[in-house]
């Protein structure tokens, strides 16, 4: 069994695809990874499609081989899951984020963008679809558009949020270089602006609480 993962581990998409079998005859390449809210489930998009996964006991979950997937992002263990194509064939489109309901296979809504989603975050209360240049919050629950926040150049996708009942703070790239925007999304104003380093983040994580910032060089 392997070990237990470290809480709110952030969703990455990889740089380069790694190989992994699915069966002894079907190879998939491995395009991103996520851990849930409260590392209790993992979810992992393919060129193939995407799959679930529980850490305790390690068991599959769910799975759907019907295109690939570049971007996964659970809430919680619930049936909610949010998708976004790998743009490796016509229809899996890196600009439509897919809404899904993995208990009855069907989506609940699709969004469309201007550019690539390069990461989602999600917690109870807010949704966060992170462009290269600019991040929108909706709210989850009839995801409608609230804000959007322009950022600097974001090509990596970075952001977080937490996710403690009754804060709904994130962190995401601000204005210029090297600065962080400390968010908050559920009253949507800015709390603060850190000057973390002098060139471009690398990675950006929150804790589950909403406070502590960490801003790797």
């Amino acid at each position: 069994r392997p070990p237990r993962p470290l809480p709110h581990a952030p969703s990455r998409p990889l740089r380069r695809p790694l190989p992994i079998t699915a069966s002894p005859t079907i190879t998939a390449s491995l395009l991103a990874y996520t851990f849930n809210q409260d590392a209790t489930c993992l979810a992992i998009g393919t060129d193939r499609g995407y799959q679930i996964f529980t850490c305790e006991p390690w068991a599959s979950a769910h799975s759907c081989s019907e295109g690939g997937v570049g971007v996964v992002e659970l809430l919680h263990s619930s049936s909610l899951v949010a998708l976004v194509g790998a743009g490796t064939r016509p229809g899996e489109s890196t600009r439509r984020l897919v809404m899904l309901n993995t208990r009855t296979n069907t989506s609940i809504c699709e969004l469309n963008f201007s550019s690539s989603v390069l990461r989602v975050r999600m917690n109870a209360s807010r949704l966060l679809v992170v462009l290269e240049t600019r991040t929108h919050i909706f709210e989850l629950s009839s995801m409608k558009l609230l804000h959007t926040l322009e950022t600097a150049p974001n090509r990596l996708g970075l952001a977080d949020m937490c996710v403690a009942v009754g804060r709904c703070h994130a962190v995401l790239p601000a204005a210029a270089p090297g600065q962080i925007l400390f968010f908050d999304a559920l009253q949507l104003h800015a709390l603060s602006t850190l000057h973390a380093r002098k060139s471009a983040l690398a990675a950006l994580a929150i804790s589950p609480c909403g406070s502590p910032v960490a801003a790797p060089p």
